[in-house]
């Protein structure tokens, strides 16, 4: 890792430095062929003029130069043009309406790690550094570069910093960028963070990019070292983070997504752009930003090369290449002693899947009394639904039977990509009609990261299905219960209502009831994972419902259930657990 080397201009200006930087015949003649105009084909060699591809992001960041801290941002995407002249070997950027040209004149600094160059016209400071080898690797892109344009504007104890970051260079004919298999880039990132009575900070650290070609969807994460602009204080650990997930494009070799931006006591959501560079997608490079109400902000970008050592992540659900370890979220019926009558209970807790292969995996309920082990193909046995895997087996003294709902296109019902889950219950050896049956019902998948969706706007509704298990309180009536979920998601408010259609099939040889729709809704957790929310019967609390986004643009929602409804027609009190799954339109 190159040394960081920050430099402060206090009264001046407060300066980011860079881190570790005719005639007519009569008879007709054929037309000459042009001769083709010469190209640049890598960074390798510059020898010609050329305007290069780009994705950028741009914030303006306000610092008060008297504390040293920051008081205010926005952030945006940035439309900015990158000209290279081979005669004079100068670069002209052009963005938001503001042109600048920096030349060989102005160079301050110039090795085969970076190029910086700087002006000055009165109050105002313009910067543009070129970073050729990244900073928190050793190894110089061939296709792609990254780079920073800053520009300080002083007013008195005041300044104001507008910070471009981008990537630019010889991207990947669209023809030539994969449509199938998997890839992991390693990848080496930088930028800036500014929130309002903080120092600024810069922040690099080296990370990874995974992509799922077939699937089209992409997920990165790097944990970074902040360094104070001013103190030169340096910060890491566990909880500095830069991670993002999206989309590729189906016909060229861009992609696009959601950004989220982590220290110690702060998480800022924005999005990110990039693409696949060199002749074969061999590098990459992307720009992204983000901003929150606070008027905190972050800017950076990162490039990277494919690491063909590197076993790929598993992105969906629907193409496991490798071993995979869930955590599941579950709501559990459980009776607590064998023979009629006895207590039913709920609990809403987390086991979890262990995936090894299509064949074989551990799954563990969310209570220790509960038996746990693996499964194998030799446990699998005949299904009543072809949309569920079933298995059998005996663990810990009790006979255990697991369903797994089928992810892809070979589920009729809901083929889902991202999230799944399975029904499990035991029951003792040779348990009888009046053995005591606990259940478990689970949702398992590629979760969204928490505060990923936070910066998304619009709005989206989701359909799907609801599976559980319900019992009256002393356990003499059972019911499968089945129905429909839906779940209307404000992104821009940060809201969510739904709706679940329960009925029961009376599994204890009496009628089928029709539990009816149960509504809820409220706000998204937004900085966690989980959001819950609660049906309500009259004035009551009739149980909650807690819900998780899938996939890398939140595809997918689900969770589990409970619910406690009050004695009606045809029916006693009874007690349902279950999960509700559905995807977006």
């Amino acid at each position: 890792m190159r040394a960081s080397r920050w430099v402060s201009v206090i009264g001046l200006a407060l300066t980011v430095a860079a881190c570790g930087g005719g005639g007519v015949n009569s008879t007709p003649t054929p037309t000459p062929t042009p001769t083709p105009t010469p190209v640049n084909t890598s960074f390798d060699s510059l020898t010609h003029s050329q305007t290069f591809i780009n994705d950028a992001r741009a914030i303006q960041a306000t610092w008060d130069l008297t504390s040293q801290t920051a008081t205010g941002g926005t952030a945006s995407s940035a439309k900015l043009t990158v000209s290279y002249d081979a005669a004079n070997h100068s670069y002209t950027l052009n963005a938001g309406g503001n042109s600048d040209t920096f030349t060989t004149a102005d160079i301050t600094e110039d090795n085969a790690d970076e190029t910086h160059y700087q002006h000055t016209n009165g109050s105002q400071h313009d910067y543009l550094t070129l970073v050729n080898t990244p900073y928190t690797s050793t190894n110089q892109t061939h296709y792609v570069r990254l780079a920073y344009w800053q520009r300080n504007v002083v007013s008195g104890t005041s300044q104001d910093t507008f910070f471009d970051t981008f990537t630019y260079g010889f991207d990947t004919p669209a023809n030539a960028v994969p449509r199938t298999g998997k890839a992991e880039f390693a990848i080496d990132v930088f930028g800036l963070v500014s929130i309002p009575g903080i120092e600024p900070k810069a922040f690099e650290g080296q990370g990874t990019f995974d992509t799922d070609f077939a699937a089209g969807v992409f997920s990165t994460n790097t944990y970074v070292e902040e360094t104070g602009l001013l103190s030169g204080h340096g910060e890491s650990g566990g909880s500095i983070l830069l991670a993002g997930a999206g989309h590729l494009s189906s016909t060229g070799g861009t992609f696009s997504g959601n950004a989220l931006y982590e220290d110690s006591g702060n998480r800022i959501a924005g999005t990110m752009d990039g693409r696949f560079y060199g002749p074969n997608a061999q590098e990459i490079g992307a720009s992204f930003s983000g901003s929150d109400v606070s008027g905190a902000v972050f800017n950076g970008g990162f490039t990277g090369v494919t690491d063909p050592s590197a076993t790929p992540q598993n992105l969906t659900l629907t193409d496991m290449t490798g071993p995979q370890y869930f955590y599941t979220k579950e709501a559990l019926l459980e009776n607590d002693t064998p023979g009629a009558p006895y207590e039913v209970r709920t609990y809403v807790t987390g086991g979890t899947l262990s995936y090894q292969d299509k064949a074989n995996f551990t799954f563990s309920p969310g209570l220790s009394d509960l038996p746990y082990g693996p499964f194998t193909a030799a446990d699998q046995v005949p299904s009543s639904d072809p949309n569920f895997t079933s298995y059998r087996a005996t663990q810990g003294g009790r006979d255990v039977q697991l369903n797994l709902y089928k992810p892809g296109s070979s589920n009729s019902e809901l083929a889902l990509t991202y999230l799944s889950f399975g029904t499990w219950q035991s029951t003792p050896i040779g348990g009888g009609a009046n053995a005591a049956i606990d259940q478990d019902y689970f949702t398992y998948g590629m979760a969204t990261p928490a505060a990923l969706l936070t910066a998304k706007t619009g709005t989206a509704r989701y359909d799907g299905v609801v599976y559980g298990g319900g019992a009256n309180l002393d356990g003499t009536t059972r019911y499968a219960i089945t129905g429909t979920s839906s779940f209307d998601v404000d992104f821009s408010h940060q809201s969510l209502t739904g709706a679940l259609a329960l009925t029961g099939k009376n599994t204890s040889g009496g009628s089928d009831v029709n539990f009816g729709t149960w509504n809820f809704g409220g706000s998204l957790a937004g900085y966690t994972a989980d959001s819950t929310f609660s049906f309500v019967q009259g004035n009551d609390i009739a149980g909650d419902i807690t819900t998780n986004f899938y996939g890398p643009d939140g595809e997918e929602i689900g969770g589990p259930f409970t619910l406690a409804i009050a004695a009606g027609k045809g029916f006693d009190e009874t007690t349902i657990a279950g999960v509700a799954v559905a995807k977006r339109h």
